[in-house]
């Protein structure tokens, strides 16, 4: 027999997968040196076939001539349990398998003058039959052995073959390839508090000889079970389990209960723990069975339109609620309260009367009114007003817990705005920040005025700028707002107007009404450095003489930067022709300038050409070129001197190059 966690026990285990040795059982006088033995398995699997070994060794009298026969011969009958600590899984009644045939050897003669030992070998297949229950069984084998010439064919020293008393019978315990089983099946089929609950237990496939004692056990206070106890045998492979929950159990929730079958005296499962969920009759409505609808007053009355708003200040709407409690009618026999509230920002806005409905216990929808008014306040413009309707038992002993439903009405303001947002504000935004992100050191300006609208007769309106974020800051002079990058990051600017009346002081103004604001994201990144070079108009540069190169970078620097001057490898100007130091550009400066000087050498050479790229580390900035002329002019042929002077003169010849 099979048997899952909650049934396998480790010493029928270790039985049953042992391994097969032979056991030997002497037939015969008992003489070591000529005997019948039969080598037999300790288990066999259920519908599976054991297989015996015989071996016969006998001595043969000279001159037996007569053909003779060696027959084995096993009878199977019920065992008993090999142990008392399998007993529970193994049992001997019934026996299932076929009888297996009888083994005969066949003995050769002797035509000697001597008698002769001879050694026979031969097999005996047990079949075992299936079953329909898994328990585990024990077959008896008894042995007997008959010579047909026992005169002949003997033990040794002449001994007739005969079976000895202690070596039969051989038990062998076929072993149940089904598993054993026990199910807990929920029959009740919608288990609530206060009503029976009916469990069965059932063993399968069913017990034929066994008997499985056990412990029924639930875990939830307040609940019983009966009978504590059941036995699953032949005559009752199944028993029903009664629940009782209790009465309440003093709170509003389902129950989740288990029911555990354990085998007797251990805190072993028998079958899989049950978990039940058990409805509780006081369950409160859910949320969605609590609704809400709001209608038009008369003269006090509520009429049948219904109304979609309240207007702040003015007559109320009469709203119903309904609570549908269904055919059932939870919480049984108990009536409802409804709380009409709303969350703390919402509070100062309206006013509720009565602020607590009840709602009566019948089943069905039950309905209650209350009346709903929007108070006067400083806000601007319309806003939805959430109520939360909180529905609680009437009854304390049925224990705490609330449900909530929703209702929402919009509430309308007729308090006109002394200054707005302009329908373009956006627009005017984005055109003032343009389409890229700022650099640090980078600014733009709008007018405030620009984004509010406002009566100019009747107001007179101030700016004020405030920032969150340190990628920024900003001022405001008049209606004029200027913001500027300072870092790399993010910030959000918000520009207030703020509205003064120009009526008489005695006029009260809402507070609100005259504030409006707009608040808007603004964007510095570092971008990528940048640096151009640029020299003098004039390219042209005698000895002795100097220019200014100057270096620009896109952006504002971070650290000090230094730009070198590298001459190109097919300059005609050698070192020694000019003197000239690297650009430094000063940290938060976007400017930085150096001086080229042509060496005055007094040795007669003719024009250079120099052209210097500059360095960032890795960047290359765009070049620079200069025309580097001897300055002994006076001993140049006439047409050289005069060529010179075109050079030195045309102030737009590098200009010219450059188109």
């Amino acid at each position: 027999m099979r048997t899952g966690a909650i049934f396998a026990r480790g010493s029928c285990r270790a039985l049953q997968w042992m391994a097969v040795f032979g056991v030997v059982f002497a037939l015969g006088a008992g003489s070591a040196v000529a005997q019948v033995t039969v080598d037999a398995p300790e288990t066999v699997d259920e519908g599976g076939r054991a297989t015996l070994t015989v071996t016969a060794k006998v001595d043969v009298a000279a001159a037996h001539n007569a053909a003779s026969t060696i027959t084995v011969t096993t009878t199977a009958a019920a065992g008993t349990a090999i142990a008392p600590d399998t007993a529970a899984e193994t049992t001997g009644a019934g026996v299932d398998l076929n009888d297996p045939a009888d083994l005969v050897f066949n003995v050769a003669v002797n035509d000697g003058d001597d008698s002769v030992e001879r050694t026979y070998t031969g097999t005996i297949t047990v079949q075992t039959l299936p079953d329909l229950d898994a328990e585990n069984e024990v077959v008896s084998l008894t042995f007997t052995v008959a010579a047909s010439d026992a005169t002949n064919v003997t033990n040794a020293g002449g001994v007739a073959l005969a079976l000895d008393a202690d070596s039969s019978p051989a038990d062998i315990t076929i072993d149940d390839t089904d598993t054993q089983t026990f199910e807990l099946d929920l029959t009740t089929s919608e288990p609530q508090e206060g009503a029976s609950i009916v469990v069965e237990l059932k063993a399968v496939p069913a017990p034929v000889d066994l008997s499985h004692p056990t412990t029924l056990i639930v875990d939830a206070a307040g609940y019983t079970v009966g009978p504590t106890a059941a036995t699953l045998s032949s005559t009752a492979d199944s028993a029903t389990i009664t629940i009782t929950p209790p009465a309440t159990d003093g709170d509003r929730d389902e129950d989740a209960i288990t029911l555990s079958a354990l085998v007797a005296g251990t805190t072993e499962d028998r079958a899989d723990p049950l978990v039940i969920d058990v409805e509780d009759i006081h369950t409160l409505p859910a949320g969605d069975k609590i609704t809400a609808k709001a209608y038009m007053d008369d003269d006090g009355d509520k009429s049948e339109d219904e109304a979609m708003s309240v207007m702040e200040g003015g007559a109320p709407v009469h709203v119903t609620v309904t609570v549908d409690r269904g055919t059932s009618g939870y919480p049984a026999g108990e009536a409802l309260d409804v709380a009409v509230m709303a969350d703390a920002s919402q509070g100062m806005d309206f006013r509720a009367e009565p602020v607590k409905l009840s709602i009566g216990a019948g089943t069905g929808e039950q309905t209650a009114d209350f009346m709903l008014w929007a108070l006067a306040d400083q806000d601007v413009g319309a806003e939805d007003l959430m109520l939360n309707l909180v529905a609680t038992g009437a009854t304390a002993a049925n224990g705490p817990g609330e449900s909530m439903g929703m209702f929402s009405i919009m509430i309308e303001d007729a308090t006109a705005p002394m200054v707005q947002v302009k329908d373009d504000a956006q627009e005017q935004l984005m055109t003032a920040m343009g389409d890229d992100p700022l650099n640090p050191g980078d600014s733009f300006s709008l007018m405030a005025s620009d984004l509010f609208m406002f009566d100019m007769d009747a107001v007179s309106v101030s700016y004020g700028v405030s920032v969150a974020g340190g990628a920024v800051s900003a001022s405001v002079s008049g209606d004029a707002v200027m913001v500027m990058a300072e870092e790399a990051g993010e910030a959000e600017v918000t520009i207030t107007a703020t509205a003064t009346s120009m009526m008489s002081s005695f006029v009260v103004t809402q507070t609100t009404s005259n504030v409006a604001q707009i608040a808007f994201t603004v964007m510095v990144e570092l971008a990528d450095l940048m640096v151009t070079l640029t020299g003098p108009e004039d390219m042209n540069l005698a000895e002795g003489m100097s220019a200014m190169i100057t270096a620009t970078a896109n952006r504002p620097v971070v650290g000090d930067t230094m730009v070198e001057l590298i001459p190109s490898p097919d300059d005609t100007a050698a070192p020694a022709d000019y003197m000239v130091d690297p650009l430094m550009i000063m940290d938060g400066m976007m400017e930085g300038t150096t001086m080229l000087t042509a060496v005055d050498d007094n040795m007669m050479e003719d024009m250079e050409m120099l052209t210097l790229e500059g360095r960032v580390g890795e960047m290359k900035t765009n070049t620079v070129m200069f025309y580097l002329w001897d300055a002994a002019v006076p001993a140049l042929p006439l047409i050289a001197q005069l060529l010179l002077a075109a050079f030195l003169a045309i102030g737009g010849y590098r200009r010219y190059l450059r188109r």
